[in-house]
């Protein structure tokens, strides 16, 4: 049993533990990660021509799913409400956009199936017991980039199977989910894999818990996929994939789940735009046949990002004819991979999207946006790691992508004023000088109320990026000295490029490309919930904020959501 210490305040810290076993983390500018940018167009396209594999989905009715949850869990009953169907209190385990470094996802396995002694909310200077949770549920974002069953088993199940072989306990446990939009990257094969109910002749005869991955060259992998597609064949994958001691249950990637009488659990899935109308139809039946009090919300997007409404998470609320405004609601979502609590008016909205994923920062202290009540990491912690962005970029430890544009850009250019004594002309410079705005521009987000500010900023960062190899071209006296500055003509344009991107989170434009580039991997997370028989949900953040240290797990935040 675990006693978390308290939460260090915010303060900067300059050494994180890295991992070193493979998979890495994701380097978000990489040739591998450049594969997941393209299946993510690949789905968009797909989604926007209204190909949504949901159409083929039959959700569970809530009290199907609920008897099935209890019988899982061992238990005769035919009571309405999961906490009716115990006899006690539900203890749930939270967390979303895990599967990135495997080192750090074996660091939060340890988090999450560990027991706790944690704050009672009833009694001041007490504690209570809290066991590893009846029900995991994810979030979303199972694996990065794509949520494939590859990626999923070696990210995510190895290092889990693996903490959970050590762990002395067999008591049955339940696994759901929703996907976030990496694992739509995927159409939803890998998390179905995992996710979806299986037959009773799937438990007998299926893998077993994987503890080893799936270890192939991503050219092989390519090569394969280009044999088969020639050959009118298909590359093989796992037919189910399984984590230790959990059930799936569900039949859908959205579900609804009487909690007790007085809450009910929505867990809803936005594919890459928008619910659709089975699913709408579904929580309209579902408020009909179970008016048990108030909603909980498990969202695969926030209502408030950053501060500022979210376009997808009031998409979604909008969509379902919810009014946070006029009744409590519990709002719990992911996608944003950083702890934050905020209250609106009755609902509480919380963010806990650190179950492995590079951080995200904090909210900025900017006019028009909402102050969250806690935040982790803080703003000066936040403003401490976006220092380091641009040099990062600039070494190639965010990957090489950036450097192999500047060398097609720097390299013709040195190389013509030597060789033919052909100066760049200035429509040229202009040209090139238009064409990276737009690039910079969209990366900024044109959706943005301040879209006039990013465009300012991306001229300027454009107009350094194309003035860099003026002087050297002029200053090199032969080919081969031209050489030697392309080099660091090249690292320099690249500190420019993460420079434009760390001020853009630095005033407050746009809040996740640069500590994407960052790939940090402090301050994990997860969420042990207990759902009370009157409706009542305590929930407490544990997390570290350097997962691969040796420090001990601290209690990030505690609060109670009162549905009464």
């Amino acid at each position: 049993m675990i006693r978390p210490s308290a939460r260090a305040p915010d303060e900067p810290r300059r050494k994180f533990t890295r991992g070193r076993e493979h998979p890495r983390g994701v380097v978000w500018f990489g040739i591998r990660s450049f594969w997941g940018h393209l299946r993510h167009l690949l789905a968009s396209g797909i989604a926007t021509e209204d190909v949504d594999s949901r159409d083929w989905m039959t959700p569970d009715p809530p009290a199907e799913l609920l008897r099935r949850i209890v019988r899982e869990l061992g238990v005769e009953s035919e009571a309405e409400t999961l906490s009716e169907a115990l006899g006690r209190e539900v203890w749930i385990d939270y967390l979303a956009d895990t599967g990135d470094d495997v080192a750090v996802s074996r660091a939060v396995a340890r988090l999450v199936f560990a027991e706790y002694e944690l704050p009672d909310p009833e009694r001041e200077g007490e504690v209570l017991s809290a066991p590893r949770g009846d029900l995991l549920m994810f979030g979303g974002d199972t694996a990065y980039p794509v949520a494939t069953a590859k990626e999923i088993t070696n990210r995510v199940l190895v290092p889990f199977n693996q903490v959970l072989e050590e762990a002395d306990d067999e008591r049955p446990r339940v696994l759901l989910g929703i996907p976030g939009n990496h694992d739509w990257y995927d159409g939803l094969d890998g998390f179905g894999r995992l996710f979806r109910r299986r037959d009773r002749q799937d438990d007998d005869d299926g893998p077993r818990p994987s503890t080893v991955g799936i270890w192939r060259r991503p050219f092989e992998h390519y090569a394969d996929w280009a044999k088969e597609l020639v050959k009118g064949g298909y590359v093989s994958k796992p037919p189910l994939l399984a984590l230790s001691g959990y059930v799936p249950v569900q039949t859908a990637s959205y579900f609804a789940l009487p909690l007790s009488p007085q809450l009910t659990l929505w867990a809803i899935d936005r594919q890459l735009k928008q619910l659709d109308f089975r699913q709408r139809r579904f929580f309209s039946e579902a408020r009909d046949e179970l008016p048990h009090g108030r909603l909980w919300l498990m969202l695969p997007d926030p209502v408030f990002a950053f501060g500022e409404p979210s376009r997808t998470g009031v998409g979604m609320v909008t969509s379902l004819q919810l009014d946070l405004d006029a009744e409590p609601h519990f709002v719990l979502s992911g996608d944003i991979h950083h702890y934050e609590r905020l209250e609106d008016g009755p609902t509480l909205h919380v963010t806990a999207g650190g179950g492995g994923a590079f951080l995200h920062p904090a909210c900025p202290d900017a006019p028009g946006r909402m102050r969250p009540t806690l935040s982790w990491p803080g703003p000066r912690a936040s403003a401490a790691l976006l220092r380091q962005v641009p040099w990062k970029v600039a070494v190639g430890r965010s990957g090489l992508i950036p450097h192999i544009l500047l060398l097609a850009l720097y390299g013709p250019v040195l190389t013509t004023v030597r060789e033919l004594g052909i100066a760049p002309t200035l429509p040229g410079l202009v040209v090139a000088w238009i064409g990276i705005t737009v690039v910079f521009s969209l990366i900024g987000g044109l959706r943005s109320k301040r879209r006039g500010v990013i465009v300012a900023l991306a001229l300027l960062a454009a107009g350094a990026i194309v003035a860099l190899p003026v002087a050297p071209a002029a200053a090199a006296s032969s080919w081969p000295a031209a050489a030697l500055l392309l080099l660091p003509t090249t690292l320099l344009g690249a500190f420019v490029f993460g420079a434009y991107l760390a001020l853009l989170t630095r005033f407050g434009l746009e809040q996740t490309q640069a500590f994407t580039a960052l790939d940090h991997p402090g301050f994990k997370h997860f969420l042990r919930l207990r759902v009370r028989p009157t409706g009542q949900v305590d929930g407490w953040c544990i997390g570290k904020q350097d997962p691969l240290s040796q420090e001990p797990p601290v209690l990030v935040d505690s609060f109670t959501f009162d549905p009464r």
